[in-house]
């Protein structure tokens, strides 16, 4: 990767204008808190989400379909509007290999999701607490939460890896743009009174695994010049914990009927090993799988990438 300035996705288009690089942190954090706020003012007003049930099915589609929604129609009109720039100034192209990309990022993120959750089962993490009774009646939010994953996962994409990463990058390179967009993601995906009840290997576990989450995501826009695989990635990872083995995805859990079975962290299994109540996610395996990727994408990367 280059120190230099690099234009990611192509040259801007003549007429355009570039955002400050020093500013777009203010800029990220503005459209995603902002979209947030703008949808759950209303609701809140009237009384549709509240504080004991955000955080249960279905109001938690209401969340993810809403804010997440609101700050991508937010992020539009930041580059379309005031950038005066294309969609695929931020990775999102219409060429010949979209759906080919979308699905390979899709099936990667299941196989690596499930390499961690099956990884945690073979060292005794893991119990199936029941075997999935899965009805049609229990499909039907695995598949609406399919959709919410795939909005939420695309529109951070979309800020992320597709906006602050190609902004940063232009000005002063590749290696700033994924520093810069990984330490907001991560900052922005921590909880100050959440990592004071983990202890400190908790914190040093969960910290590195959104680092490298996010590093993870960079290396595979960069590969692809565009951010269709890391969306799929993305949604499908945070998909499957929850829908596949009934397991918390980022602190979040549903209580749903999973596609697979449903497990639950062994009597006095370590929470460094299980996650505890973030999940997966807090396990030491995460960051290692992400850590293995990381290093495949960056071999694989295209020939035109090596010298730089």
């Amino acid at each position: 990767m280059t120190f230099s300035p690099y234009a990611l996705f192509g040259p801007a288009a003549d007429g355009s204008r570039r955002t400050w690089v020093w500013a777009t942190p203010f800029v990220v954090v503005l459209l995603m808190l902002g979209g947030q706020i703008l949808f759950l003012l209303p609701v809140k007003l009237l009384g549709l989400i509240s504080r004991e049930n955000i955080e249960t099915y279905p109001h938690i589609l209401f969340l993810i379909i809403g804010a997440f929604g609101m700050s991508a129609l937010l992020t539009w009109a930041w580059i379309r509007g005031f950038e005066k720039r294309s969609l695929a100034s931020v990775g999102l192209t219409s060429d010949a290999n979209r759906n080919r990309d979308y699905r390979q990022g899709f099936i990667i993120g299941l196989v690596m999701a499930a390499a961690v959750v099956y990884g945690v089962r073979v060292m005794g993490g893991y119990v199936v607490e029941s075997e999935t009774g899965l009805t049609f009646s229990a499909l039907a939010p695995i598949v609406v939460l399919l959709f919410a994953f795939v909005l939420q996962a695309g529109t951070e994409e979309f800020v992320f890896r597709g906006w602050m990463l190609s902004r940063i990058s232009e000005r002063y390179g590749l290696v700033a743009g994924v520093v810069g967009n990984s330490i907001l993601f991560t900052l922005m995906h921590v909880d100050a009174e959440h990592l004071a009840e983990i202890g400190a290997a908790g914190i040093a576990i969960f910290v590195c695994g959104i680092m490298l989450f996010a590093v993870f995501l960079s290396l595979l826009v960069i590969r692809d010049r565009s951010i269709w695989s890391a969306a799929a990635w993305h949604a499908s990872w945070n998909w499957m914990f929850i829908t596949w083995f009934g397991l918390p995805t980022t602190g979040i859990e549903l209580g749903l009927t999973p596609l697979v079975a449903d497990y639950m962290p062994a009597e006095g299994a370590a929470i460094w090993l299980t996650g505890g109540t973030d999940g997966p996610e807090g396990s030491f395996l995460t960051p290692a799988v992400l850590a293995i990727g990381c290093i495949a994408v960056w071999l694989m990367r295209p020939a035109r990438d090596s010298a730089q």
